[in-house]
């Protein structure tokens, strides 16, 4: 008996269960192409999601942009903390985005 990797939701598993007992995929019956086809799924699946949490990342960046220069808030004002914040966290966000998309891009 050994512990394997489910192929659609990469949970561990026995090699005895016949079906993933997260998923409910039916282990027994995957070919090769099979399993190439549920990992390309998950693997977009994950870039979709990384590009997503991007589109956040940058909305709130650009939010804090416009907040700092429409407004115009006053120093040393929460307003000018909360435009500032949002500028740093978003541009951190958005890089450490970048960053994962260009790794899940380079494995295979």
């Amino acid at each position: 008996m050994a512990i394997i990797a489910c192929p659609s939701c990469a949970k561990q598993i026995s090699d005895k269960h016949q079906q993933c007992p997260h998923c409910d995929i039916n282990i027994n019956n995957l070919d090769i192409e099979d399993k190439k086809r549920i990992a390309s799924e998950v693997k977009l699946k994950k870039k979709q999601q990384i590009m997503n949490h991007s589109f956040i990342a940058l909305i709130i960046f650009l939010s804090g942009f416009l907040v700092l220069y429409t407004r115009t808030p006053e120093q040393d004002s929460v307003e000018l903390l909360i435009a500032r914040s949002a500028i740093a966290i978003g541009f951190i966000w958005y890089l450490i985005n970048r960053i994962r998309l260009l790794f899940i891009k380079k494995t295979k």
